[in-house]
């Protein structure tokens, strides 16, 4: 009975530290350029901070990515316009799909 009980109490901590360590997998960090036509990059930093370039326009914000396979992005643009935005999200190695656009891991 008693090994019965260890083996379970040990069999739950390992669930645990692998649950945190694939909550800490919901991250993103460094520089992901586009692979379609219109090119563009995202650089995502420390703090949940992104920032997304395209024609030469930069856009500062933040990301948040969501448990439902989702993407939030909430972006502060010139005059206080801003804009928050959720996209489908899919990340596979190097490359995450945004709304089915792909980007590779630089």
């Amino acid at each position: 009975m008693k090994t019965t009980l260890r083996i379970l109490a040990i069999a739950l901590a390992l669930c645990t530290v692998i649950g945190l360590f694939a909550a800490c997998g919901t991250t993103l960090k460094g520089t992901y350029k586009s692979t379609g036509d219109l090119g563009g990059s995202l650089t995502f930093a420390e703090d949940n901070k992104v920032t997304g370039e395209l024609f030469g326009i930069t856009l500062d914000g933040t990301y948040t990515i969501n448990d439902d396979g989702t993407i939030t992005f909430a972006y502060s643009g010139p005059l206080g316009i801003g804009a928050t935005l959720t996209k489908s999200f899919e990340k596979d190695g190097k490359t995450i799909i945004i709304d089915g656009s792909e980007f590779v891991k630089q």
